[in-house]
């Protein structure tokens, strides 16, 4: 048997691991990963502002006597309060487990009954659609996948398709007073021209 002696083991350069250094691929996971938890606290805030939006708004007879209707007209068998909100944004429905439906109090204050109906029918719809999950599905999507155009795309073109089904919907639920549907939409763009804060649980 071959063995090697203890004087030329101690001879031997001792051994100096090498230091641990980040690739290049290592990097980018990280920065990934620290650019998604970004995203999801800045959409968790949002969320919670808009809770807080929900929270200090008020109910109006008004407005839930023209919601029984509209729920008729959209065939929604859930209740989701209306509430008046003093903020400037457009109408919406927030919440993914008690969903509720935002209206600007300039907005109602301004608005005839049969607008307002039209208004709240097509929040309704986004409810019966189920297109708050859908648009929380959507969000985490877009969060872990941030750095790939085509989803932010993708996400861009299917709100603007799902608001398009909606209106049709609407549409087709007024029957003949679709008519007035149109304006309605355009005085909404002229009162509340600022769009909901952007959050996991709010289409509008």
């Amino acid at each position: 048997d071959e063995s090697v002696p203890p004087a030329s083991l101690n001879s031997l350069p001792a051994y100096v691991p090498p230091k641990p250094a980040m690739t290049w691929a290592a990097w980018l996971l990280v920065f990934s990963a620290a650019t998604s938890l970004g995203l999801l606290a800045w959409l968790l805030i949002r969320w919670w502002q808009i809770t807080r939006r929900v929270s200090r708004a008020e109910t109006s007879e008004r407005l839930t006597t023209i919601a029984t209707q509209a729920r008729q007209l959209a065939s929604v068998r859930a209740r989701p309060p209306v509430k008046l909100t003093a903020d400037t944004m457009s109408p919406a429905v927030c919440g993914l487990f008690r969903p509720a439906i935002l209206i600007p109090q300039t907005l109602a204050e301004q608005f005839s009954d049969e607008q307002l109906r039209a208004v709240l029918l097509h929040e309704l719809i986004h409810l019966r659609r189920r297109d708050v999950w859908l648009n929380f599905l959507q969000s985490l999507l877009q969060i872990v996948y941030w750095w790939h155009p085509l989803v932010w795309l993708a996400n861009a073109r299917i709100r603007r398709v799902r608001e398009e089904a909606v209106d049709d919907a609407v549409m087709l639920a007024l029957a003949g007073g679709a008519e007035a549907y149109a304006p309605t939409l355009l005085q909404v763009a002229k009162l509340a021209l600022n769009r909901p804060l952007v959050s996991l649980g709010l289409v509008g």
